[in-house]
């Protein structure tokens, strides 16, 4: 298996790699998600969910600890997909689940959406207020940041040297923002009150997010480092994933299978044998390639 992956370490398999092992980690979280409401009913859904956000924090305080490229940022992605939908998306779930609250319109054709949607969309502030620790961030490693820093001409000072990070820690952070972030946005465009998925705006929005989502894409096929990719592979798929994964099927393209898990079980097992075949993969294939510091 290791000579195996060996072959295929070097561009653009790298980034391939590393994009299809996140992209997939999307899908799968929506249908674990649907498949324990099923399984154990709304109302009794909260200990499950509950269950699985504290076996992430495990995750988190092992990765954390142990403070090694791979298995931080595999564990801090796999901890913030987890704690997401264990913990935070669940928090919620809960308060429709409880309260028995209806579906909503969201758009001129009628179209509903479940309660804790909105709710997620209404903490969008938090999310926006939160971030900008990390824009005033003089150590952020963040590309996004970094740009907002040069356009701003914010003067936060030289960063320090990157040695001594804890990648799970960042990763885990990366992770819960961008899906926090990207979802809110999602649903701001989706929502009739605001624009709306027929708007022309929403169109030229989408197809600039395309655009850009294709564009980080082609940039991660140049990647050298797997561990480095995954990293940069989690705001890629972010942004990939509004346009192809969320308005795609809400444009007719395709169905969202990951919603029906029970009606498409082999493609979803597929999906998951393939995403674990990946993340554990990565920890296979050759790390820290770079070029030796200069004298």
């Amino acid at each position: 298996m290791t000579a195996l992956l060996q072959r295929y370490y070097r561009k653009p398999f790298i980034g391939i790699f590393a994009f299809v092992a996140v992209f997939l980690g999307t899908p799968l979280a929506h249908s674990v998600t649907v498949l324990i409401i099923d399984a154990v009913g709304k109302d009794n859904s909260y200990m499950v969910f509950l269950t699985l956000g504290a076996a992430a924090v495990g995750l988190l305080l092992y990765g954390t600890r142990k403070n090694d490229e791979v298995i931080g940022t595999t564990f801090g992605y796999v901890a913030g997909v987890l704690l997401w939908i264990g913990w935070a998306s669940y928090s919620f779930k809960f308060h429709e689940f409880s309260l028995d609250l209806p579906m909503i319109a969201r758009d001129e054709t009628g179209s509903k959406l479940p309660m804790h949607l909105l709710f997620i969309q209404s903490s969008f502030g938090i999310c926006v207020v939160t971030l900008l620790f990390f824009v005033f961030n003089k150590d952020s490693r963040c590309n996004a940041f970094r740009w907002i820093q040069r356009v701003c001409g914010l003067k936060v000072g030289e960063p320090d040297s990157g040695i001594g990070r804890n990648y799970c820690r960042i990763t885990f952070l990366e992770t819960v923002y961008v899906i926090w972030f990207c979802y809110s946005v999602s649903l701001f465009l989706g929502d009739g009150r605001f624009l709306g998925y027929n708007h022309p705006v929403t169109y030229a929005i989408v197809g600039l997010l395309a655009v850009w989502g294709v564009y980080l894409l082609y940039r991660l096929m140049k990647f050298t480092r797997v561990m480095a990719g995954i990293r940069y592979a989690i705001p890629t798929k972010s942004i990939f994933w509004i346009p192809f994964g969320e308005f795609a099927p809400k444009y007719g393209f395709y169905e969202e299978v990951w919603l029906h898990p029970a009606e498409y079980s082999g493609t979803m097992w597929a999906v998951l044998a393939v995403f674990v075949a990946l993340i554990v993969g990565s920890g296979f294939l050759p790390q820290r390639r770079q070029a030796p510091a200069k004298a």
